[in-house]
């Protein structure tokens, strides 16, 4: 498999080739999807894909990402990578200042 980025008559698109056998051969340019980074081929992605009018780009014709984006509007992948990352951020802000990151384990409580 080859890919090739950035064709010149689309912009942020490249080019797949399948070169396993050259009885087999598949070319393609693909995208890759805004909201979930799956590879569109764009000549199947014509008859089937949907389109983003927000972010405008073209999104994967996938169940889930049609009706997330119906759902839930635009919401790109880099948008939610920040979002992990800031509140992974948080959370490790909350147990330093909550004192719950303490070296000493937890002394186990015998009654007897």
């Amino acid at each position: 498999m080859t890919f090739r980025i950035g064709t010149p008559h689309a912009r942020g698109a490249g080019y797949f080739i399948n070169d396993q056998k050259l009885a087999s051969r598949q070319e393609a340019d693909i995208r890759t999807c805004t909201h979930c980074q799956s590879i569109i081929k764009m000549q199947e992605w014509r008859t089937d894909g949907a389109w983003c009018s927000k972010c405008n780009a073209p999104i994967c014709s996938q169940p889930y990402c049609v009706a997330k984006t119906a759902r839930y509007g635009c919401v790109p992948f880099v948008q939610e990578i920040t979002a992990a990352a800031n509140a992974a951020a948080k959370l490790e802000q909350f147990i330093k200042i909550a004192g719950l990151d303490s070296p000493d384990p937890q002394q186990p409580i015998v009654t007897g």
